[in-house]
């Protein structure tokens, strides 16, 4: 058979070879196979087998007398060979018309369309049969115009026509599967093609996929919509067919009466810009469908009302409105049927007891077709509630509120979502005064319980009617959320609004979800990860992930910043606390809680471990198999977002009297504090944890969070009180013989000794802890005790004893894989070589140690290494440089509580920006440090920083600042002593 179906000039009996010729010349065979038995003219054929981006032949007649000869060679291999016949200036191909498929495929569809009716199984058969014939694309070779439009109008007209036929058929045998099937693929490539749609809403609903077919109705119409109302208007008449079961229904008249069914307005409905904005856009096309999504008691309801007498005038037709009562306390839900039978009483149309509830339905939305009507669906329970009613409603602007994030709604029409959230504490503010009559500023604490929920504004503030602003004030000592919730506005009429509000969308939940949410309530945190809430829940974490996600979709709990978080409302906080204390036995929330702190442990623990290498682990800490992190990235990530979570924790747990969970969280949280330049909460946190150890009776726990507490207090400037926590720390020490204990407070009361300007008794205290140190054996002691010695002979210019310690340090710190101990070392190799006037040696060691923390990290050590290289170039006269690095160890401490550190960051940045020629910004920075000194108790360096400024106001005015470097950056220095050892010698 001749195939013009498939590949151009093929075979389709299977005899199919590549013997047909050259390209053109198969061209040429399909353009007569096309016309065949007729004559096609030369000029027919030129325009047909060559593209009009291509040159024709000067001369065509030779060329085509060529490829007729060729042609006919090739012909001659059939059993009953066509003729190929020059005739009246063309070629005529004399053919028996069967052997060419596109004919017999149009004899094929022919036959399906006689025997439709009477044999769809028939009809189903031949049409697969002729569709078999086509093997590809039509006239493959043929790129001209002609040969275009030919598989066009074949494609749409022929090829699409034979498989509607099919489909039909397919739905006449009641095989809605295999049409819907077929009628995706075909839709696929004919989107907009209105006879597929109305097929495939066809065999949607006789499968009986009724909400399928309704999101297919509704998604497909908006779409035809954008080529015009026509095809529009015919998919909306086959929707209500099929609405009706296929029983007619009455053309209904107009209606007769334009409904007004809008609540009153708020008189004094406040706030609210951005939603109303968001509305008045949404409803710029008069029809679509808007979510109002939010809490209960946010202001969902007062919002649409308001929004809507503010439009009512776009709507000229009337407003529909009705309460689903979806969370209805009573659970008398409204179904969607009571809901069309009153809008078609409001539309003036009683409705016929003849029509059953599907032609009713109809009837409904045939009298709104066309027609500009709002409609408010308010409190929905879910999409199931009110997808059937937003099916009818389609040529409406419909306004649906919830409690229940409708998420299936939103997909299924294209819905546009609007969040409500908590009005802001300026609009709280401005509500409640409204209703007290009374000025109540922002900060007020009625405004904070109240938590910018408009129902509890206007509950509290019908309790406060009539009283003055001092009565008010006197309220506000005496209430709490708990009482807000459980007592205001209960007048013997049912529960309180605000448990009822609560309760209502706490009795919707599942059993698993109502427990979750109880148990989230032991979370102290603003806002709290998936990680707890799989601690706090106890099952899986695809259970749990089910709930969380269900809490989140009923507004219980709400998304934080990041997607893996999620965080209460405060009034719903409170009201999952009394669910918790009414609903849960006190087993359950002990084990809860202790899954809670264990997890907090464990992941502090790890986090602490993976960033710094050196981190020693209370014994006995929890551990846990689901950790939040891989990488000290992680990790450090981890410890940021956690960080107000971490205190929150640590403080409920001492406020609990687990205090043995208090030490054990406080120890890696603490240290992290410290080396981030969280001090106060540092210092906070190991108040709690030395109060709990003491109380369980724990001297290790005690020792080591009264050393934290004095470092703490070291870091701040605090020296009074640091003495006196350390000299606490060395009696339980002493008294429980704890050798480590005793070396970890003699290090810091020597580093208290150095910060103070006694050198003698810092080297006693040091040397005291390192025999003690290598006595038991503590080599991680061993080599801190080093460097502190290094250092504070480095301060009295012993700088060959200085080095041996030093160097004795690094070795043991890089055995030990300590960084943080090895950072310090190398700071101090730099100090001392800078003072020797080494410079290059001074920035190589500064610089390794620079590096070294920030992988530990080590933010106190950071700003301390960019203050050394900040010296150290300022005495190589690269001014440049030295302001860069005293800039970067500013900003590093910035925001810490590491006041000490900032008091000399600042300072020497000011020596660098003096020496650079920047006198103004120079005398900015030096009255920053010597406040800074003045304040964490240094008045020695503050008045050495006064005398740098009134130096520099002396000189000013007779000496210009100093040169800087050459432009080769050449400085001139005294050669080192030959026994400075540079950085990379010690291994």
């Amino acid at each position: 058979m001749l195939g013009i179906l498939g590949t151009t000039a093929l075979m389709l009996d299977g005899s199919a070879d590549d013997t047909w010729g050259k390209p053109r010349e198969r061209a040429v065979l399909a353009t007569l196979v096309v016309h065949a038995n007729q004559v096609v003219p030369v000029d027919k054929l030129l325009k047909w087998v060559w593209p009009q981006d291509k040159p024709a032949p000067a001369n065509p007649g030779p060329t085509f007398h060529t490829y007729a000869t060729r042609i006919r060679r090739a012909l001659e291999r059939l059993p009953s060979p066509p003729k190929l016949r020059a005739a009246q200036g063309g070629y005529r191909l004399e053919v028996d018309r069967s052997s060419i498929d596109i004919h017999r495929f149009r004899d094929l569809v022919a036959d399906a369309r006689t025997c439709a009716d009477a044999n769809p199984a028939r009809v189903i058969d031949l049409v697969e049969r002729a569709v078999w014939l086509w093997r590809g694309e039509p006239l493959a070779d043929l790129a001209s115009e002609p040969a275009r439009a030919f598989r066009e109008r074949l494609l749409h007209n022929e090829w699409l026509a034979a498989h509607t036929i099919r489909v039909r058929a397919l739905i006449d045998l009641g095989r809605y599967d295999e049409a819907v099937t077929a009628l995706d693929d075909l839709l696929a490539d004919y989107p907009n093609d209105v006879h597929l749609a109305k097929l495939r809403l066809t065999a949607l609903y006789g499968w009986g996929r009724i909400p399928e077919a309704t999101r297919f109705y509704i998604a497909t119409r908006k779409r035809l919509r954008g080529d015009g109302e026509d095809h529009a208007a015919e998919l909306l008449r086959q929707h209500h067919s099929e609405l009706a079961g296929g029983q007619p229904v009455p053309n209904p008249p107009r209606p007769t009466e334009v409904p007004h069914q809008l609540r009153h307005d708020l008189p004094d409905f406040i706030g609210r810009c951005e939603q109303l904005a968001a509305l008045d856009e949404a409803a710029a096309g008069q029809s679509g469908v808007v979510l109002l999504e939010g809490s209960g008691g946010v202001g969902k309801t007062a919002l649409a009302v308001h929004w809507a007498h503010r439009v009512r005038s776009r709507f000229p037709d009337g407003e529909l409105m009705v309460d689903l009562f979806g969370f209805s306390e009573r659970g008398a839900v409204v179904e969607p049927a009571a809901v069309v039978d009153d809008f078609l009483i409001a539309l003036g149309q009683r409705p016929d007891q003849l029509l059953d509830q599907r032609q009713r339905a109809q009837l409904l939305s045939r009298l709104l077709a066309g027609r500009r009507t709002l409609v408010i669906l308010d409190n929905a329970r879910d999409t199931d509630h009110v997808r059937d009613l937003v099916a009818l409603l389609s040529s409406c602007m419909v306004v649906v509120t919830s409690r229940q994030r409708l998420s299936r709604l939103r997909v299924a029409t294209g819905a546009r979502r609007i969040a409500v959230r908590p009005m802001s504490p300026a609009e709280s503010a401005e509500l409640l005064s409204t209703h007290t009559s009374a000025p109540i500023p922002d900060d007020h604490r009625l405004v904070e319980l109240c938590g910018g929920l408009p129902l509890m504004i206007t509950v509290l503030a019908d309790e406060l009617a009539g009283k003055s602003v001092e009565q008010l004030d006197e309220f506000a000592v005496r209430l709490n959320r708990r009482n807000l919730l459980m007592t205001v506005g209960e007048h013997g009429e049912g529960p309180p609004p605000g448990e009822a509000c609560f309760s209502s969308s706490y009795r919707a939940l599942g059993q698993p979800e109502r427990r979750l949410f109880r148990l989230l309530a032991l979370h102290p945190g603003p806002d709290m990860s998936v990680d707890v809430a799989y601690a706090c829940d106890g099952r899986t974490p695809a259970q749990t992930t089910r709930s969380l996600l269900a809490l989140a979709g009923a507004h219980m709990i709400e998304q934080a910043d990041e997607l893996d978080r999620f965080r209460m409302h405060d009034l719903v906080a409170d009201y999952a606390a009394y669910r918790l204390d009414r609903d849960e036995q006190a087993e359950t929330r002990e084990a809860a809680r202790d899954r809670l702190f264990g997890f907090y442990i464990a992941a502090a623990t790890e986090a602490a471990c993976l960033l710094y290498p050196g981190y020693l682990t209370p014994p006995n800490q929890p551990t846990s198999d689901r950790l939040p992190f891989l990488t000290p990235t992680d990790a450090l990530n981890w410890f940021h977002r956690e960080r107000t979570n971490l205190t929150a924790v640590i403080r409920h747990a001492h406020e609990t009297g687990h205090h043995d969970h208090v030490w054990r969280l406080t120890d890696p949280v603490a240290t992290f504090f410290d080396r981030s330049g969280c001090t106060i909460e540092s210092r906070a946190v190991y108040s709690l944890a030395a109060s709990s150890a003491r109380t369980i009776g724990d001297p290790g726990g005690e020792t080591s969070a009264l050393v934290g507490l004095g470092m703490a207090e070291i870091t701040i400037g605090a020296y009074v009180p640091a003495r006196e926590h350390l000299e606490a720390a060395l009696v339980v020490a002493e008294r429980a013989d704890l050798d480590r204990g005793r070396t970890v407070v003699l290090h810091q009361l020597g580093q208290l000794a150095a910060r103070q300007g006694e050198p003698a008794e810092a080297l006693r205290l040091f040397e005291r802890g390192l025999a003690i140190a290598e006595a038991v054996g503590d080599h991680q002691g061993v080599s801190w005790f080093h460097v502190a010695i290094g250092g504070v002979l480095r301060t009295i210019d012993r700088h060959r004893e200085a080095v041996e310690h030093l160097h004795e340090a690094r070795w043991q710190a890089r055995r030990l894989g300590e960084k943080s101990a090895e950072t310090h070392c190398l700071l101090e190799l730099g100090s001392i070589s800078r003072e020797l006037c080494d410079y290059e040696v001074a920035a190589a060691h500064c610089e390794s140690a620079l590096s070294m923390a920030e992988s530990v990290p080590d933010l106190a050590a950071v700003a301390r290494a960019c203050v050394a290289l900040c010296r150290t170039n300022r005495d190589r006269r690269r001014f440049d440089a030295a302001i860069r690095f005293g800039r970067r160890a500013v900003e590093v401490l910035r925001g810490s509580q590491n006041l000490a550190g900032q008091a000399d960051a600042a300072e020497v940045l000011g020596d660098a920006l003096h020496a650079g020629g920047e006198l103004d910004q120079a005398l900015s920075i030096w009255r920053q440090a010597a406040d800074l000194h003045d304040y964490t108790g240094a008045p020695g360096r503050a008045t050495g920083v006064h005398a740098k400024i009134n130096e520099a106001f002396q000189v000013a005015e007779r000496t210009v600042p100093l040169a800087r470097a050459d432009s080769a950056g050449h400085d001139f220095v005294t050669d080192p002593p030959q026994w400075v050892v540079p950085p990379e010698s010690v291994t």
